[in-house]
């Protein structure tokens, strides 16, 4: 039976409504984060950080990535009530969503290191969350960074070709019914949810478009590799908890794990709908799960059920012996009238547990160095990397610069090497060894670290 998207929509606009009170007071500080766009132009945008004041400095921080967590967010009140501090951007706008692998990339790292250097803020106890394209974010800024505590995605994009071609095929199915609309009824946002076949991959599809473009304009797959985190697991050097449910219509789960996914179509899809990686022409890589590409004896991978009680929260298990937990909840089939997950009328997914428990031990114990990061570091260190491209001479004092990225390059690999000296010059040698190419700039940055 199909979904009433009237009521649909009522639901998640009272959600946004409802206000969150706080018992304390809470610190608002906007900055203004400067970053170097791919084109060479030099940006700004704003970043809000929610400072409770009922807890002793430094503090800890969890840093929304991509999406903006409104002031009226359940999570957000629950991090604050934790006595953590919350960074999030303000002012987001839909086309962030079609810069997601170019400059949006580039302003959330820029972003966390602007919150990383706030005085008041334990760099050594960082989280980065983020849902959806927040998910892919948080992922990607797991991959470039060293120093994050742990990284929590909650139904993330971790193969970006296959999302977007997934995405593009699904809503194939829609545009023939939109070609009967009469102009009026195509203005009509609600109207076009009810008749068309998949109504909310209809909704948000625009939003991706460009990155489409780039697809199309260059399908090299080196490129969707480096883009995707499913191909850059080899650079996490923190803990990552990823959630997802089995009904995701949105980020199909097969990229995640191949091992829930539903064997058959729900009914309420349109023939020939395809939601599975191998009915997509990708390379052998990027036909791989991240279950697959994750160390096996190193991954906790978990089906549970959903919660049934309106409001009631999600809550995650999980395994803090394992660098890597995949928590799935079991939520059926995907339908054509879903989203992330089925029922709207629950909470949020609530990893604070496991947020508190990596908190305690902070990044100095979470941390690790592999040679993947290393040499990925080195690259933007030489002002070569492909996800941020150092720029030179238009300012030294912008993130995106290659100036910038050296100072953020030797901050990090220092705080790690002076409490994992041994483990930072035993992969400094495996990388030499392997990547010759990049012998003289690995020379310089351990003639500069400071320890």
């Amino acid at each position: 039976m199909k979904r009433d998207i009237r009521k649909m929509m009522a639901l998640l606009s009272e959600a946004n409504v409802k206000e969150q009170d706080l018992p304390f007071s809470v610190e608002k500080r906007d900055i203004e984060i400067p970053f170097i766009s791919k084109n060479g132009t030099v940006c700004r945008r704003p970043l809000r950080i929610y400072v409770p004041e009922t807890e002793p400095t430094p503090k800890p921080l969890v840093f929304i990535a991509h999406y903006e967590m409104p002031e009226n967010d359940a999570t957000l009140n629950l991090y604050l009530r934790k006595g953590w501090a919350v960074s999030t951007p303000i002012d987001f706008q839909s086309e962030y969503n079609g810069n997601l692998i170019d400059d949006d990339l580039i302003f959330n790292s820029a972003a966390l290191s602007a919150v990383r250097k706030q005085p008041d803020i334990d760099r050594t106890r960082i989280v980065v969350s983020g849902g959806s394209a927040g998910g892919y974010m948080t992922q990607m800024l797991s991959v470039l960074h060293l120093g994050i505590c742990c990284s929590v995605s909650f139904s993330g994009i971790t193969n970006i070709l296959f999302n977007m071609k997934y995405l593009q095929s699904a809503n194939e199915h829609n545009k023939e019914i939109l070609e009967t609309l009469s102009a009026d009824e195509r203005k009509d946002f609600i109207r076009c949810l009810e008749v068309i076949p998949v109504p909310i991959i209809g909704a948000i599809f625009g939003q991706f478009t460009p990155i489409l473009a780039k697809i199309q304009e260059n399908s090299y797959g080196e490129i969707w590799k480096a883009l995707s985190p499913t191909c850059m697991a080899r650079c996490f050097t923190a803990p990552v908890l990823f959630s997802h449910f089995t009904s995701d219509l949105l980020v199909p789960i097969d990229q995640l794990t191949k091992r829930f996914t539903y064997a058959e179509l729900d009914k309420s899809l349109p023939d020939g709908f395809r939601i599975r990686m191998s009915e997509f022409p990708l390379q052998e890589d990027l036909q791989r799960s991240m279950a697959e590409m994750l160390p096996e004896g190193d991954l906790f991978e978990h089906l549970c059920p959903p919660p049934q009680t309106s409001g009631e929260n999600f809550k995650l298990s999980f395994d803090l012996s394992k660098r890597f937990n995949i928590l799935v909840f079991d939520e059926g089939n995907v339908e054509a009238e879903g989203g992330h997950y089925k029922k709207m009328d629950l909470g949020s997914v609530d990893a604070t547990a496991y947020i508190q428990a990596q908190l305690q031990k902070s990044s100095r114990e979470t941390n690790w160095l592999t040679a993947g990061k290393l040499a990925l570091m080195a690259e933007r260190y030489a002002g070569k990397g492909f996800l941020i491209p150092g720029q030179a001479g238009i300012d030294d004092t912008v993130y995106g610069s290659v100036a910038m990225n050296c100072q953020e390059i030797l901050e990090e690999l220092s705080e790690f090497g002076e409490l994992h000296p041994e483990e930072l010059a035993g992969t400094l040698r495996t990388i030499m060894t392997a990547r010759l190419d990049l012998a003289d700039v690995l020379d310089e940055i351990q003639g500069r670290l400071l320890i």
